[in-house]
Formats: structure tokens, sequence, C-alpha cells
């Protein structure tokens, strides 16, 4: 799947430019422009009129959960008319209390930040669960990070291959997805399981579909892998000497390298899934305008940086910050979004397969 802006001003052109000369197109273009500049700042500054009398704004996100309050820390400095509240969950456990408060009647979320999947994407498609609108700040990303001026790609989470580096040196470390399947490996490999999360499906559906390994699930049994809970959890594995290596979806690694961990990694040359964390005011939140603050906040220079410091993911505002320990995901070798090798068969196809290799209901 791959996200487009919205996108008629090339057939617009054309037309004029068919009607009258070249100069008559730069004159109203420019007059057009400014117009447009005056209207946005005149209702931008409605917008924060109304935040500030709305005086709270509630967020749900699965944002690192030592991070996600000293961000909200920073906005609140900036604004601080605007309290904040925020609740704390994995993607599908979100996205069931929303499902379950918007089926109900009961509004209390502004805004969430997530990571999409098809129901999601079906939602805000057919029921209507995202509010259509135009951050001040969206002019500063790539028309790929905005999902029908509804989704926002704010930060990327990516997949990795991680070790222990008190246990492996970087030398014989594995470099490949293939390498994973190495005999030498066997016992030592670190797995969240894909009917836990949807990066994991993504990236056995990079690796079948796209890089033919053929059937990953009977390859990780021969290998005796060892399943641990989320990506804490793998990466608290290595840590300890648990496993010596592991496939990591990368959220804990840059605070765990900034805390000295000893913990090698690799994006693979042969390509890697990115997870987009993406960002949207729901479109019937109690807030809206103070949801839009915030949001708008977060896609700022400034709210791109202490999204980057507290989130420890790589973000997407152009010309923002690398992360000091991680490279930026256009800094990687390859990179694909994994939503668009996914769907919900395949998924299904993926955890069924999956929990029936391993005995697990």
């Amino acid at each position: 799947m791959t996200w487009h802006g919205d996108n008629n001003a090339g057939t617009l052109a054309g037309a004029w430019v068919r009607k009258i000369t070249s100069c008559a197109v730069a004159i109203a273009a420019a007059l057009s422009l400014s117009t447009v500049t005056a209207g946005a700042q005149e209702n931008w500054d409605e917008v924060l009129a109304g935040a500030k009398k709305e005086g709270k704004v509630v967020l749900y996100s699965n944002l690192q959960p030592n991070g996600v309050e000293a961000l909200l820390q920073k906005f609140r400095e900036d604004h601080p008319d605007i309290a904040t509240e925020q609740i704390r969950l994995g993607a599908p456990p979100m996205l069931e209390r929303f499902v379950a408060e918007y089926n109900s009647g009961r509004h209390i979320v502004d805004v969430m930040i997530t990571y999409p999947d098809e129901r999601l994407l079906k939602g805000i498609d057919e029921e209507d669960w995202a509010m259509t609108w135009t951050p001040p700040e969206l002019k500063n990303f790539a028309p790929e990070h905005s999902r029908k001026n509804q989704l926002f790609t704010l930060q990327q989470a990516r997949e990795a291959i991680i070790w222990n580096k008190n246990l492996v040196t970087d030398d014989e470390a594995p470099k490949e997805w293939t390498d994973l399947f190495d005999p030498k490996w066997k016992g030592k490999i670190g797995f969240n399981p894909p009917w836990r999360a949807l990066a994991i499906q993504q990236i056995i559906a990079y690796w079948e579909d796209e890089l033919k390994l053929g059937d990953t699930a009977a390859k990780l049994k021969a290998q005796d892998v060892r399943f641990f809970e989320g990506s804490g959890g793998i990466i608290q594995a290595v840590v300890r000497g648990d496993v010596a290596v592991a496939e990591l979806t990368d959220i804990p690694l840059h605070p765990l390298l900034e805390d000295g961990a000893p913990v090698g990694f690799i994006y693979p040359k042969s390509g890697t899934t990115v997870t987009n964390g993406v960002g949207f005011v729901a479109a019937k939140a109690p807030h809206p305008n103070a949801a839009k603050v915030f949001l708008n906040w977060l896609m700022t220079e400034k709210g791109q940086e202490q999204l980057l410091t507290f989130g420890g993911l790589s973000v997407t505002r152009t010309g923002a910050k690398s992360l000091e320990h991680l490279p930026a995901t256009t800094e990687l070798p390859k990179v694909v979004d994994g939503l668009s090798l996914i769907d919900s068969e395949r998924q299904a196809k993926i955890v069924n397969h999956y929990r029936t290799t391993f005995g697990v209901r």
C-alpha cells in the first residue's frame, strides 16, 4: 500500500495553460498562494483560540512508556493552557478500545498515535473515524506521509537483526535474514511471534513473498527459536544473554544503545520493512481544536525532535535530525512499507501457519 496525497493541481494547471499565457498563470498562482496563506493563518488563529478554550487534549498512543509523559510535558511548556491526559496501549487493544467507545457513542479520545492495519484504514475510509484537515506543518513532509489528509506519518519502526556483543563478535554476527537459518544459531535465536504483532507479520511476508525464503515457520522451528513477548521482551532477552541473536522491531533499540547496552545491530542489505507510526484526530474528538494543536505540534521541528528523543524512532519531517545511534530510514539500503505486503487474508494465513507449526492455539 502506498499513500499518496490528494493532487488535482496538475489537471487544473493544464486546463489553464491552454487558456491563458504563462505569465498570467504565474500571477494567478502568486495571488492564490497569498490568499490561501492568509486564510490558513486566520483559521489557525481560530484553532488556537478554540484549543485554549477547550483546555484539554486526550491522547491514546503506543509511544515508549518511559517517554510519553516527558513528551507531553514539552508540549505543555509550549501550550500551558492545554492540559494533557493519556492512555498507553499496544496497537491492537488500543484499536479495540477505540472501536468499542465509538460504537457506543462514548467519544473520549482526541488524538491517536498507532501503527495502522487494514482494519483501522477500513474504519477511517468507511466509517469516518478520522477528521480530514490540513495541519499547517504538513508542508514540511513528503506527500507519502499524508494519507488523504487524515493519517499523518510521524515516525517509523524498522525490522533489524540484533545480537549480544558479549556473546557474538560483530564479525561472526548475522548480516542477512538468511543467516538466521544457519544451524550455528540453533537454540540461540529470539523472535516475537507473529500472532502478537503486525510488524512481524509484515517481515515474514517480506521474507517469503519478496525474498523467496520459503517456509520460515518450519525453518525457525528447526532452529529451536525462542519466543518472547514483544520487542521489549526480545531485547531484554538478548541483553540478559538468554539468546545470542534476534529479529527485532527497533522500537526499544535506541534507548538501550544510549544506555550503553552491549547490543549490536544491522539492517540487512537485502532490505527490511518499515511500520509507519501515524497520528490522527478522531472525527468525533471532544476537544477538536486542542487535538489539532497537539498533532500539529508533533509535526513541528521541535515536536519531531522531542518525538525523536522520547519516542526513540526515526521521524519523518523533511530535514529532521537523525537518531544519535541509529540511521534514519532514508539511510537504510532498502526499505519496503510493510502494509504494502499484507492484507487481512495474508495476515491470517501467516498467523495460522505459525500457530500450527509451533503447536500454539
